[in-house]
Order: structure tokens, then sequence, then C-alpha cells
């Protein structure tokens, strides 16, 4: 309980009869019709709602109200003040909820119109009353016995007094003569419905039986029709000829049939029956579905054409592939066609389909290097092939390697799970039925050529040489076993390309890259180019477009250089400068990446930027090349030379503002440069300027004034070579235009914002 209210008086508009859906509340001192009050904060519920008699009530009642001075003194008083021991003696004053009990009243003994009351009916009386009780509101469950006398509908009325009101709930209940029912005879006036104690349970209706019966019968119905369909399904498909293939349909010059290449293999019968047998077997492998099965096709039954048609595969059987040194087969090659196999042949397991000849020469590669298991199933369609084999199965014979050694024994047959485990990938012709060949020794490493882990390999093959077969692994456990050794699982497609572009240099063309490897290839050749050219430039040159000189009307240029470079130079290795040049020009490089400038080149120690080229920003690249011209100087301070850390590095800038001219020159790595007298005056600017200082011209200055927040001091008049006397300035530092450490005040000489 966490909400305690002080007691209310709420004048209702009207009264109301219980209903049993909520409960109502009058005040303790002279109730009526009109005097209800909110009940907020109390919640009274039947735990049990009275049944026939004789009925338990059982009333749940949780308090939130006392008539006491502040919540804090009702919540205390309600939940630990301690009741009298007899109710008698319990009133507001001493006991939170001081009176419980539940009334009844026969409504037939009620006026026309009239209400039964928690404290007095308006007409009759009350005629049965519980005992009341008292205690502290912590109780939450008050169960009372009422004994209901008058026959008919009864209203019982659970009713309490708390603090300074009443509260009442209401529930009607139907009350039958405990005199008649429960003595075992069934009497006139009593039924199923009024007393099933002595008639028993009434019947169910029929619109109920139909109700419960019909979803019964549809579903049963529905299950047994299922099983019929499915039954049906399974005989069409053993009786179904539509797999029967004509042998005159196939061209046999490329194996062609219905549309596509396919494999023949020939059976060598003398005589053939369609017998149930053969249908089941070929309805079993034409339900099999799997990427590492070879896929059945058909068949012909015509003597003595007698063939199995299946899916073809381009890249001949495993063997084929495995001892052409035309075909470099790298390690990854050799895991994807074990999974693969051990894969085709737990699906196999799975469909209770046991090989029983599996080697390397009925395992095939179709033409996305994917090895799939043929010549599976079909073992009374093909009974004399299989005959033909075991009577060949001579120690002279290369299959025998494959066979285990409890098929060779005759102590098993071949048709098992542990049989088709037995697999050797080496021929031999030793006499020997226990015979098995040497492991070669494995190289482990990160190259193409060595195997991920030789130990685990060698130690799977022993596995499957058990001559234990219990000991042997499933085909399930050697695919997980495999797929541990290939973290990777590149497929076959990928390592076929990967050696098709490592093998493949004397040919004349190249595989070409996925298409996600060349868009990200083409995107480093775009970056690359574009750090070379404008974008739009650069664009026009790779489609063989002339790039025509543009002409812009503003724009700010900026030179640098640094100061004793050929000193520093004649006492530096030519590496160490250009180890040198390298490691300053990076760092100008990331610092210029900040600013809408464009830098055009750098020739020696001299670097060159622009802003205003070749994608024009109004008069703001006054104020990009400034700021920017401050950052390469600030960063002079802090720069160490690799191979004379003690020497302090200083570089002299200049800038000009004014129109320029750019354009490509040359075809042969083409360079995108400016053109134009302003190059000429800025590069002055630089020449003429002092080290870590930056000189501007006069328009530069007047552009600097306009955008305001730079600090330029005058320099004077300057003689400059072409130009004559110029006025130029020192751009001392950015500044805010509300500094306040710089006013209008300030004397001549000082520096002084542009903006003041």
């Amino acid at each position: 309980i966490s909400i305690w209210l002080r007691l209310a008086l709420v004048v209702c508009c009207c009264w109301h009869d219980l209903d049993n859906t909520e409960y109502d509340c009058w005040p303790i001192k002279e109730p009526n019709d009109y005097n209800m009050i909110s009940c907020g904060g109390l919640e009274m519920a039947w735990v049990q709602p009275p049944r026939t008699m004789p009925a338990f009530s059982n009333v749940l009642y949780s308090f939130l109200k006392c008539d006491i001075i502040n919540a804090s003194e009702a919540k205390r008083f309600c939940l630990e003040h301690e009741c009298p021991a007899n109710w008698n003696n319990a009133n507001e004053d001493n006991c939170c909820v001081y009176h419980v009990n539940i009334h009844s009243c026969p409504l037939a003994l009620m006026v026309s119109g009239g209400i039964c009351g928690p404290w007095i009916p308006d007409d009759g009386e009350i005629v049965t009353h519980t005992v009341s009780k008292a205690g502290k509101m912590s109780q939450l469950l008050w169960t009372s016995k009422v004994v209901l006398v008058h026959l008919g509908v009864t209203s019982v009325i659970a009713h309490i007094k708390v603090g300074q009101m009443h509260s009442a709930i209401e529930s009607k209940v139907l009350v039958v003569s405990a005199q008649v029912c429960g003595d075992d005879i069934c009497e006139l006036e009593e039924s199923c419905l009024t007393c099933p104690a002595d008639c028993g349970v009434c019947p169910m209706s029929t619109s109920i039986k139909v109700a419960i019966g019909l979803p019964v019968a549809l579903f049963c119905s529905g299950f047994i029709l299922t099983l019929v369909w499915l039954q049906y399904q399974k005989q069409k498909m053993i009786w179904d000829e539509s797999w029967i293939v004509n042998y005159n349909n196939i061209m046999f010059g490329k194996r062609f049939y219905d549309g596509r290449t396919v494999a023949v293999k020939h059976i060598q019968k003398k005589h053939f029956t369609l017998t149930k047998t053969i249908r089941k077997e070929v309805k079993e492998v034409r339900e099999l579905d799997h990427p590492n099965l070879s896929k059945f096709l058909g068949g012909c039954i015509e003597v003595p054409f007698i063939s199995i048609i299946t899916e073809y595969c381009p890249k001949g059987s495993l063997a084929d592939v495995l001892l052409n040194e035309d075909v470099p087969i790298n390690w990854g090659f050799r895991l994807s066609f074990a999974t693969d196999i051990a894969r085709g042949m737990a699906y196999l397991h799975q469909h209770k389909m046991f090989h029983g000849r599996l080697h390397s020469r009925n395992c095939v590669i179709d033409d996305r290097w994917v090895c799939k298991i043929s010549d599976y199933g079909l073992m009374a369609y093909r009974k004399e092939d299989f005959e033909d084999m075991s009577t060949n199965f001579q120690c002279q014979n290369v299959y025998h390697i494959y066979c285990a050694p409890e098929v060779l024994l005759r102590i098993s047959t071949s048709f098992t799970a542990a049989a088709d485990m037995y697999r050797l990938e080496k021929y031999s012709v030793k006499l020997d039925v226990m015979w098995r060949p040497s492991l070669s020794k494995l190289n482990a490493g990160k190259s193409d050529n060595d195997c991920p882990d030789p130990d685990d390999y060698c130690e799977l093959i022993k596995r499957c040489w058990n001559h234990n077969v219990t000991m042997r692994p499933t085909f399930e456990q050697v695919k997980k076993i495999l797929d541990k050794m290939n973290p990777h699982k590149v497929s076959p497609v990928d390592m076929m390309m990967n050696l098709m572009e490592k093998y493949s240099k004397h040919l004349e063309t190249i595989v070409a890259e996925r298409t996600q490897d060349l868009l990200q290839e083409k995107q480093k050749t775009d970056r690359l180019l574009y750090s070379m050219l404008p974008k739009a430039v650069a664009d026009d040159l790779r489609q063989g477009r002339t790039a025509e000189a543009q002409s812009y009307s503003n724009a700010t240029v900026y030179f640098s250089d640094i100061v004793g470079f050929t000193q520093l130079s004649g006492s530096s290795t030519p590496h160490q400068v250009v180890d040198f040049l390298n490691k300053l020009y990076t760092t100008f490089d990331d610092i210029i990446d900040n600013y809408d400038v464009y830098k055009v080149e750098t020739i020696g120690d001299a670097y060159m930027v622009v802003s205003g080229v070749p994608k024009e920003n109004g008069i703001n690249h006054a104020g990009e090349i400034a700021s920017m011209a401050q950052d390469l100087i600030s960063v002079c301070n802090t720069f160490k030379i690799p191979h004379k850390p003690t020497t302090q590095l200083k570089i002299r800038a200049g800038i000009h503002s004014g129109p320029v001219v750019a354009g490509v020159v040359g075809t042969k790595m083409p360079r995108y440069c400016l053109f134009g007298d302003t190059v000429n005056t800025a590069s002055r600017m630089e020449s003429t300027s002092e080290a870590l200082k930056i000189q501007c011209s006069g328009s530069t200055a007047d552009l600097l004034h306009t955008l305001g927040g730079y600090v330029l001091m005058c320099r004077g008049s300057l003689y400059v070579k072409g130009k004559g006397e110029m006025t130029t300035w020192w751009l001392e530092a950015k500044r805010s235009p509300t500094d306040p450490l710089f006013s209008e005040d300030e004397p001549l000489g000082l520096p002084v914002p542009v903006s003041s």
C-alpha cells in the first residue's frame, strides 16, 4: 500500500443500487440516498462470490483511508494500532476497521422499488447477518459463513466501517430449499437445473453436441484424408514413368538430352524387367536433392541400351583433377573437395542410403568446382554392374584399395556406413588386404600449398582407416572436423580465380576481378587521380575530352619555402632531404584538408596552394588561405627535422589575391597549373617575406578587412621586382572581431585587427 489519503465528503447527484461491479461508500453520521462519498483509496471485491445456499462469502478488503489528522498518522494508526479484543468495544477512535459483517435481504420481502442497504432496508427486515469482526487494515481477507433461509433471490451485502464511513459491496444469490435438494430424491419441483445433486447433471443439448462434434469430425476427416493423399502420392510416384528416357532421344555426339548436357552410365544387362523394387529405388533417388549429389535425371530401360542418365559435371572426376599436373590444386581445394564429399555422404546416410563403392572416379567436379557424388543408389537397377565390379575386385585392380578390410575378407557387405567411410587417396597394387599407404609429411603454414592443420588431418585419415568399424567416424563428424581445419571456408570458385591470377600471367587475358573488387580498385584509382587533378578536369581527361583553360575573376594564391634550404641540403644526403620534405609536406597536406583550398604543386622546398580555384567561393578564398597560412606557420614551431632534430624549421610565406587562369598542361603526366600576374605577385610576396612570417599584398588585406577577424600590421612600402613600389602587410593572427584585447583605440604601429 503506497497511497494514504484523508477522508473527504463528496455529495453525489443520485443514489444507485449496488450491482456487484463496484462498491459504494456513505458517511457514518446520518447516511441517506444523497450523501454518498468518494471511495478513493479503498478496494473491495468478492474473493469467492456467494453461491446457492448454504453460501460462504469471502470478501477481500484493501483499505487506504482513516479519518485521522494526516496521512502519516492514518498509516501508523491503521497498520500498527491494536484493536480491542472484544469487537463490541471497537469504534472509530480505537480501531481502524471496527465493523465487518455480511447482511442478507431476500428480494421477495422488499417493497416494489425498494433497496436493501447495509444498515437498514426501507422495508422488511435484515433477516440474517454474520457476527461482526474488527481488525487492522493490514488484514486483507475476511471470511464469513452466511445461512440463507428464505427461498428465492437474496441480496448478500458485505458491510464494513472504516474511519468515518460505511462501505458495501453486493451480490445476488438464488436460494433453494435445503430440505428438498440433497435427499437423493428428484421431486416434481426439482430439476437438473435447480438440484443437480438429486436429479443429475442436465444432458448436453443438441446444439452443444453439434458444436463440439463437428470440429472433431472435420479434424479427423482431414487427418485421414491427408494420410490417404500422402499414400496416394507415394504410390503415384512409384508408378510414375516420366523418368524413363527414349534412347533415341539422346544425342550421343554431345550427350545432349532435354536441352542440357547429361552424363550417361551404361549398364551391361542382357535382360531387364522394371520391377516394383526398381521403381522404389528410382523413387528414392528422385526424391534426393543436395548440392553435393549428382542429380538423377532418368534412365533407359531398352535392352541392350540400359543406362542411367545423371547431371553432367564438365571438370571430370576427382581423380582427373587431382592427377592433372596442369591444374594447380592447393590445400584450399583439397579441403573443399573433402568437405563436399562429407556433406554429400552425410545426406545419403541420413536417408538410409549407402553408396557401396565410393572412390575418386565417381566423385565428379562441376563447372563451379563443387565436388558431387555419383553412382549412388539403384542397386537392383544396376545389379549386373555391381556384380561385375565385385568380380573384378582382384588384388591387381586399383579399386581394391578403396574397399574396407571387412568387405575384402567377406566379413561384411559393402553397403554400410563404415564401409563408405573407409577410402584411401593413393593407388597401390599391394597384396595385403590390411595394407595402407604411408602418409606423406605435411607442412604447416599460411601458404596456399601448406596444410592448415597437418596433425589433425593425418589423425582423421587414420581414424577413417581404423580396422575396428565402430571406431571410424561418421560423415557428420568428418564434416565438423574439416570445417574446423578450414575456418575461412573459401569457395572453390574464389580459389580458382586466385590461382588463375597467380599462375596465368603468361596468358593473353587476365581473369577479371569480382565486381566488388573492381569497384574498390576503381575507388582507389579515383582517389589517387582526384588528388593529382581536380575532379572535373580528371573526368574530362579520362573520357578523352580536352580540358579547356578557365578564367577566375578573383582567387588567393599562397607560396612558401624553407629558409636556409640550400645550406640544409648541402649538409644532408639526398635520402635525408627526401625524407625530410616528405614528412613536412605530408604534415602540411593534413592541415590544408581542413580548409577550402586546392594544393597546386610542390617544387623542391616550394609549396603552392590556391583558394577560389577550381571551386569558386566568393571572397572567402582570402580567409581560407589566411587561416591555413597561420596553421602552417604554427606547425613549424613543433616540427622536428628527422636527421637534425635540434635545428629549428623556418619557412616564409606570401599571399596575394587577384584574377588567374587555370588549365592542364601536357598529356604525359598532366599538371593543373595557374597562370597570370597574380601568381607572379604571390611568389614575390613569398620571396620578400621573412622567416616565420606571412606577407600579404594590399588586395588580400582589403579582402581580409571585408571579412573581418584578422590582425594585420602594415609593413610599409616595399620595392617588388616587376611591380615597383607596393604597400604590404604582415598577417599577425586571426582574432574574433569581438575580442576585448583589441580595440579601436590601439596606438599606431601596433597590430590592429583589420575589422577595426
